[in-house]
This record gives C-alpha cells, sequence and structure tokens, in this order.
C-alpha cells in the first residue's frame, strides 16, 4: 500500500520496526494489531487461537474478520448462524491434490462465539459496510494453479469484495518444495485499478509440513522495493510476515511443502489487482511454452513398485518419501500405483 509503505519503509530497512514476527505455538496471541506503531501496517491486524483455551468470545465493532482453521475442530455461533467444521491432519493431508480450507466471515458490529480444538487464525480490517456472516466449507471453492515450472503453486481465494466481505481479501497458497511464488514479481503498491493495480496492504502466515530435527523445515520470504527495502527473511513454522507493501516472493526449501495463508484490505473497498513489475513479465511467455512442449511430450510414468525399492536402497523414511514423491510430480513424472 503506498501510503504504509512511505510510512514504514524506513523502519523496516533499519531493523527498528520488525515485519517478521515468529509465533511460538503455544498460546493465543495477537500477533500484528495495526492499533500498535511498532507494526508496519494501518488496517490490518492478525492473531491466533488455541481453542483449547476457549470458549472465546469475540465483538467485531467496526471491523470486520475472517477466521481460517490451521488445524483441529471449531465452533461458531453468531447471531442465528452456527457453524462447525474441521481441519483433521492440517492442510497438508490432502495437499498437494486439493485443498481441505474453510473459512468463516464476521461481519461488523457482529460477535462470534468460537470453540473448539486445534488452532485457528484470524484477520481483521476495517469494515467498509454491513455484510451478514458467513461460512465457506472444506471443497466449496477449488483451487487453482498458477504460475508454471520453478514458479508453480496452487491458490484458493476463500473470501473476497466480490462476496463475503467487504474489505478483506484471503486465501491460502501451497508451495511445492523448492518452488517460488508471488512470481512473476508483483505490486500492489497503488490505487490504479485502470493499470490493474490496486492499494492494499497484506499479511502471510507460514506453516510447513516437516517441522522435526535440529532446524526444521525452512522457507526465505523477500521484501523489497526501488526505494531502499531490501529485506530476506527466514522462515520456520508459525512465521508471520507483514507487507506493507513492495515486492514479496517467497521461496520454500527443498525439504518441506510450505502453504501461507494470506489477507489483503485498503482503507476502501478495493478488488484484488495485481500489477507484475515489467521486467519480470516475460515469465508468462515462458510459461506459455513450457505447457506447449510438456503437453507434447506426455509424462512419463514410474511403478510405485520400483519407487519404493529406490526409496529402500537410500533408506529414506516417510517424510523423504514423500518429499521424493513431490519432487518427481514437479518434474512431471507419474507414478502408477
Amino acid at each position: 500500500m503506498q501510503s504504509s509503505l512511505f510510512k514504514y519503509r524506513p523502519g523496516i530497512q533499519s531493523g527498528k520496526m520488525q515485519a517478521h514476527v515468529r509465533w511460538d505455538g503455544k498460546a493465543s496471541a495477537t500477533i500484528f494489531d495495526a492499533a500498535d506503531p511498532t507494526v508496519p501496517l494501518d488496517y490490518m491486524s492478525f492473531g491466533v487461537y488455541r481453542l483449547e483455551e476457549g470458549p472465546f468470545e469475540l465483538s467485531s465493532a467496526d471491523r470486520e474478520f475472517v477466521f481460517m482453521p490451521v488445524e483441529g475442530e471449531y465452533d461458531f455461533r453468531i447471531a442465528d448462524h452456527h457453524y462447525t467444521g474441521s481441519r483433521a491432519g492440517g492442510p497438508f493431508a490432502t495437499l498437494p491434490e486439493k485443498s481441505n480450507a474453510s473459512a468463516v466471515y464476521v461481519g461488523r458490529d457482529q460477535t462470534a462465539k468460537l470453540s473448539g480444538n486445534g488452532v485457528m487464525i484470524w484477520f481483521a480490517a476495517p469494515a467498509n459496510g454491513v455484510k451478514p456472516a458467513a461460512f465457506v466449507a472444506p471443497g466449496q471453492i477449488e483451487q487453482v494453479s498458477r504460475g508454471k515450472g520453478v514458479w508453480h503453486r496452487e491458490v484458493i481465494t476463500l473470501a473476497g469484495t466480490s462476496d463475503l466481505s467487504t474489505n478483506l481479501i484471503a486465501g491460502e497458497t501451497y508451495s511445492p518444495p523448492g518452488l517460488w511464488s508471488g512470481t512473476p514479481l508483483h505490486t500492489h503498491d497503488k490505487d490504479e485499478p485502470h493499470k490493474g493495480e490496486a492499494d492494499l496492504e497484506e499479511i502471510y502466515f507460514h506453516v510447513a509440513r516437516n517441522v522435526d530435527g535440529q532446524w526444521g523445515s525452512y522457507a526465505v520470504q523477500l521484501l523489497f522495493d526501488s526505494e531502499g527495502m531490501n529485506q530476506a527473511y527466514l522462515l520456520h513454522n508459525y512465521d508471520a510476515i507483514a507487507i506493507p507493501g513492495g515486492a514479496h516472493p517467497v521461496v520454500a526449501g527443498p525439504t518441506s511443502d510450505v502453504l501461507y495463508f494470506w489477507a489483503l484490505a485498503s482503507s476502501k473497498p478495493t478488488d484484488l489487482k495485481m500489477k507484475d513489475v515489467p521486467e519480470f513479465g516475460y515469465l508468462h511467455g515462458v510459461a506459455a511454452i513450457l505447457d506447449a512442449l510438456e503437453q507434447e511430450r506426455g509424462r512419463t510414468p514410474v511403478k510405485a513398485e520400483r519407487l519404493a525399492r529406490m526409496a529402500d536402497e537410500q533408506k529414506l523414511d516417510d517424510s523423504g518419501r514423500e518429499m521424493l514423491r513431490q519432487h518427481l510430480m514437479e518434474r512431471g513424472f507419474r507414478i502408477e500405483y
């Protein structure tokens, strides 16, 4: 967002303002509060509930909220609305083949009561009108493939100003191991819809499939622009990033696929419009050629029995076998069972 970027760029670049926060996973917390002067956002807030600590009661006042489960079971009561759902096994239980995401929208001047077990995240922003509470069930919206080659990812948009909300746009992006998202580089820093760009702040919350070991899995989040902001953040499970503006690509490490929850908001009703940074737009043409050539080549099958023998020879554990499967999928192999 242009005003947020101008305001917070010096603090982010100097390190006096922290755009990267790691949640310890232990207790419910507000991670980013737009009212906090140390947070590089003017409109968006973000937090996490450990549902076992509930039940919780929330009054939205002049804001609207989008709730999204990370894992577990949940129960919402909002006026005469009652929504229940679960995300057994977390997001990676069904990925990369399909998403098991869901969301609950709480509008302005509503009271929500929330209970359950597991982890529930929320995004909040000033409401630009009144809309009723709403529920997006798992499987109601399909995830879509975006990008190609080393910048392929899967995206699902759960809420937007054309349907559920008056301001918040929210969803999830799944990145296979070793691949980039936020590519080609794009920005949403100016209110120029006629040029294909909206003026929006954004927040990411990252989770990973593989979290064991001394270091756990990792990814890298970049945050930079042409006016002096130039930051890189090492990401692990449960890391949040505040994005006032600029380019913000993410790359997953080779040892785990990652998923990040995201939401955007502005000072007024705005559709999501992202403008490609011109010198990287050629990647769309590269993707078109890759598509055409892959269709001509076809997909190379590999027998599951052979793959299992090879994994045994290399002494791969279950996590290693899953990463092998995903790397093979991204290289165009089809496994025959």
